[in-house]
């Protein structure tokens, strides 16, 4: 065999340990020989995975064809064809590191694409790097050069490990490329890399280096490279010179905070001596008018421990830190000129400039201080009364006139509030008709509860009307479409219900039904313990067997029982009835006795010094030991036969909806199908007008047909609010079984109102408590308690969904919630409360979206804390749908506004959501005409938001409160606020905090 023909069987049989010592053990004719073929081996290859794609997009096209489209599916072949290559892209990768001659080549034949898997880790590249290293000293510096020019990203680069295992290896000196030094630092961190030596340097240039150790961290101890590095400099194989000199020099190259994370850590971790920071001054100093917040926070503190200064070093830094956006070194700046000038007061003129550059600060704070200490160094400052004057009218007129007052300078006239001019709110024109019963849709328009429910009352029509015709219009659409509906279990997709129905229609009895279970061992998780004792001849006349006790239905009990009489025990497994059998001959009992009793014949008497015996049995199970297994539940084999869930597996309202789709379809299989559906609505909102549902009965009672129970129940929920007399009179006057019912329910009013809303709790130690019962210790899973209750209707379809869903979901929970609305128009907070298991932690679930909460908005019933959450939720996520959805409630004078205020204060403290998105929303909804509503939410807010008594407000309280006040201005609010005003005592002073100040300005109009 040829050494090509060797190669070729080892890298297809993908050994590639044994093909990376034959291709070390090549003679240069031989590695000539390979090195020629590998590229016609690839192309073979390469051809073979075409054809592979090929059949795979034939499949794809068949399938297309029939109805059937698994993105899922064609997505995976696509994925394994892609991968054919990469299957053998290890072995192909040995064989051209080893027989390549040129290094250009090499490089390119080793970072080809397609021999790299396109998902999951790189490759082990340690074979690849044993033949490498063989190669020529002069050849390997050539190939690593190249590969390592070849890395472009960091993170998930196949090329890299490659590369890096190589250096390692040869020892060639790492050529300059950023992209390479990050990929090592992507790696681990060891004492004995050989690479330390060479990149370590590196990472104070190389751009990205910062950005890849940005999560490294001091506390609670150091993470991998800062622990590593403080071993090293330890041992003395690194300097505190170099470090230092590093971490400066990176800094003055510049970046934003988060690529200087770690440089600002090494350089705290390093802790330079006065000494080490005195030499660096200069640069500090550099660092201090435009370095990110901690670098230049870093540099003020290496200057403040160095000293004397220079006096223009002095001026400079003081410049620079009043210059700075952040309050804090603004701050400071000022501190430092008014300790200068405390000490000398001659040099209050060559400051004064800094001091003006500070009273212009956006900070409040920070042109309050820079007022006080103009106004305390007055006669220092006298001579530089004109360049403060200046100053003046850029302050609030408050400070101003403190500085006016000894410097002079024109004050800002009080600020007359911008007017506020909102756009009207929206004019909403009433819903509309719903559109008329059709089944022209394709199976691409059957999406959405509108379409759905305009199929299935056409298609009810038609079907007794002309079936022959309907059957015409529905085979080009339905025939060849979900080719596979029948294998599936449950159908909880309405469109397979609609296809269903429809190849009912054309091919009537298609459908071959449920088949029936596979037999299942009824003892199957049971266990048995048998014993078979003799009784002793003198207890024999007193021996009464009594029965054995049957284990619990849960197998709960696992008891040893009494004597058993000698019997067949055929209700016992057959494997313990022979053990039974076989102790009894252990113990004597006679083989003859035995048999009769194995094959039920009558007993035969015992033999002389026959024992009697008895039978112990340990057993644990879920059926009864004796006796005859429960029944199946007939409801059960109801569902499963008729491919219902069970009810625990998908959401209420979903099971109520497919109630109803199966009764339809079960209806047209069995010729009892109505001549009309009754609960086909007539508005857009879902709501069914009172005296088109009494038509409707009329027409059934008529066709001597009576309404579907499951269609009967939803028209009743679609009724509108409120009693309707005259379409009760009617319905009592028809004659069918369903007309008393309709009368009942038209005449009292429909369903009353039931009690829905919501309780917030969280889980804790796995344990579940609600806030209103106690705080939590720590932050647990929040989670949300629905709460609906209602008194029985007689329905218990309608019954069932007015039950509270569970608190949390799972299975198939949370599916067609688009239909959820229009099951329920007229009780919409009903609808709401089904939502809310599915409004957190929505991902990868079903969630609630905002066009859920808009055809909410656009039903009829009561609003409350259910609907206010979500509207809450949809805020404080900034999205941009959900402020048109309180516009809409806004215009129809139903937005619950008090309570959106409270469930937004809620889910600020008890969630991951944050005051400054919800204050956004909030400015945007009061900008497009909602401001009085919006003053409500943010009255109701306010309370639970602000700190606590005591508490120290941060920046987005002052927000908030701000924000509260402009809103209060705009509506002309009144009404104190007790939260508010405890806060704005403290503001009631110059001097106060800028929160305080709001405080008191809100209290101000609030009481004014």
């Amino acid at each position: 065999m040829s050494a090509w023909q060797e190669v070729r069987d080892l890298v297809t049989a993908r050994e590639t340990k044994k093909l990376a010592d034959r291709v070390i053990a090549l003679t240069e004719a031989e590695r000539a020989e390979v090195a020629r073929r590998l590229p016609g081996f690839l192309k073979e290859m390469r051809d073979t995975a075409a054809g592979m794609a090929r059949e795979s997009q034939e499949a794809d096209d068949r399938d297309a064809l029939n109805g059937f489209d698994d993105a899922w599916l064609a997505w995976e072949r696509r994925r394994t064809v892609r991968n054919a290559l990469a299957e053998f892209g290890a072995p192909l990768r040995i064989a051209g590191a080893g027989t390549i001659s040129g290094p250009a080549a090499a490089a390119a034949w080793l970072t080809r694409r397609e021999l790299y898997p396109e998902w999951g880790p790189a490759p082990d590249p340690a074979e690849v790097v044993r033949v490498l290293v063989t190669r020529p000293a002069e050849w390997q510096a050539d190939v690593a050069g190249r590969l390592a020019g070849k890395i472009r990203r960091a993170n998930d680069d196949r090329v890299a490990p490659l590369v890096l295992a190589l250096l390692r290896a040869s020892g060639v000196t790492p050529p300059s490329h950023d992209p390479l030094v990050v990929a090592w630092l992507t790696g681990p961190a060891l004492d004995g890399d050989p690479l330390l030596g060479p990149l370590l340097p590196r990472i104070f240039e190389a751009e990205g280096a910062g950005r890849a150790l940005r999560a490294e961290r001091l506390t609670p101890s150091p993470t991998p490279w800062l622990s590593l590095i403080r071993r090293l400099l330890d041992a003395g194989r690194v300097s505190r010179a170099e470090l230092l000199d590093g971490c400066v020099s990176r800094f003055l190259r510049g970046g934003d905070a988060a690529d200087l994370r770690f440089f600002v850590r090494l350089h705290e971790m390093v802790d330079p001596v006065p000494q080490e920071a005195a030499e660096r001054a200069r640069d500090y100093l550099r660092l201090l008018p435009a370095a990110p917040g901690p670098v230049a926070e870093l540099a003020l503190a290496q200057i403040s421990r160095t000293g004397p200064h220079d006096d223009a070093d002095v001026q400079e830094a003081i410049e620079a830190l009043t210059f700075r956006p952040e309050a804090k070194l603004a701050r400071a700046g000022l501190s430092r000129l008014d300790q200068e000038v405390r000490q000398r007061p001659a040099r209050a003129g060559e400051l004064a400039p800094a001091l003006v550059t500070a009273l212009a600060h956006a900070s409040d704070d920070v042109r309050r201080r820079a007022v006080r200490i103009a106004l305390r160094h007055a006669t220092a400052l006298g001579a530089d009364a004109e360049l403060i004057a200046g100053a003046v009218p850029l302050l609030p007129a408050d400070l101003g006139r403190e500085l006016a007052a000894v410097f002079g300078g024109e004050v800002t006239a009080e600020g007359t509030p911008e007017p506020f001019a909102p756009a009207p709110l929206p004019v909403l024109p009433e819903p509309g008709p719903f559109p008329a019963p059709a089944v022209d849709q394709t199976t691409g328009d059957l999406h959405g509860w509108m379409a759905c429910e305009q199929w299935l009352a056409g298609f009810v029509e038609r079907v007794g009307r002309d079936r022959a015709a309907l059957r015409g219009r529905l085979t080009p659409v339905f025939q060849n479409s979900f080719p596979y509906l029948y294998d599936m279990e449950r159908w909880l997709d309405p469109g397979a219900w609609i296809a269903a129905l429809a190849k009912e229609v054309i091919a009537p009895g298609t459908d071959p039904g449920v088949p029936d279970p596979e037999p299942v061992d009824p003892w199957a998780g049971s266990s048995f313990s048998v014993r078979v004792t003799a009784v002793p001849p003198e207890d024999a006349d007193d021996h009464e067997p009594g029965p054995v006790d049957e284990a619990g239905p849960e197998g709960e009990d696992d008891s040893e029982e009494g004597a058993v009489p000698g019997q067949a025990f055929g209700d016992l497994p057959e494997h313990v009835r022979e053990e039974i059998f076989r102790q009894m001959l252990e113990i004597g009992v006679s083989a003859d006795r035995v048999a009769a009793m194995r094959d039920g014949l009558p007993e035969l008497p015992s033999h002389p010094g026959d024992p009697d015996f008895q039978v112990w049995i340990t057993y644990s199970g879920f059926r009864p030991l004796f006796g005859e297994p429960e029944e199946p539940d007939p409801a059960v084999e109801f569902r499963r036969r008729n491919r219902l869930p069970e009810p625990m597996q998908v959401s209420t309202p979903h099971r109520f909806l497919l109630h109803r789709l199966s009764e339809i379809y079960r209806a047209l299989r069995e010729g009892t199908l109505p001549p009309v559906l009754l609960a086909t609505p007539t508005v857009m909102t879902g709501h069914l007008d009172p005296g088109v549902l009494v038509d409707r009965l009329e027409l059934c009672a008529a066709a001597g047909a009576e309404p579907l129970p499951a269609d009967l129940q939803q028209a009743l929920l679609r009724l509108p609010r409120g009693a309707h007399p005259l379409a009760a009179e009617r319905a009592g006057r028809v004659r069918s079984q369903a007309a008393p019912a309709v009368a009942a329910w038209l005449a009292r009013g429909g369903l009353p109102d039931p009690e829905a809303g919501l309780k917030w709790g969280y889980l804790e130690g796995g344990d579940e408590h609600l806030f209103e019962e106690r705080d939590p210790g720590h932050n647990g899973q929040v989670r949300l308690v629905p709460v609906l209750r209602a008194e029985p209707t007689g329905h218990h379809l309608i019954d069932e969904l007015l039950s509270a869903p569970p608190k949390w979901r799972w299975e198939d929970h949370g599916h067609v919630m688009g239909w959820w609305p229009s099951i329920l128009p007229s009780h919409r907070e009903v609808v709401s409360v089904h939502y809310l298991p599915h409004l957190l932690y929505q991902w990868n679930q079903p969630g609630v979206c905002p066009a859920y909460l808009e055809a909410v908005a656009d039903a009829d019933g009561p609003l409350g804390e259910a609907t206010a959450l979500i509207l809450a939720y949809f805020l404080a996520e900034r999205r941009p749908d959900p402020v048109p959805v309180l516009l809409r409630m806004t215009s129809r004078g139903d937005l619950p506004a008090g309570a959106i205020g409270r469930q937004l204060a809620l889910l600020i403290r008890r969630t991951w959501f944050e005051t400054r998105p919800v204050l956004a929303s909030l400015r945007e909804a009061a900008h497009q005409g909602a401001h009085e509503q919006v003053w409500e939410i943010v009255r109701a807010l306010l309370p639970d938001l602000l700190p606590s008594a005591g508490g120290r407000p941060n920046v987005t309280h002052t927000e908030a409160v701000t924000f509260a006040a402009d809103v209060a201005a705009w509506v002309g609010a009144r009404g104190e606020i007790p939260a508010v005003s405890a806060h704005a005592a403290t503001g009631r002073a110059s001097r106060g905090s800028r929160f305080a100040r709001e405080c008191a300005r809100l209290c101000d109009l609030l009481t004014g």
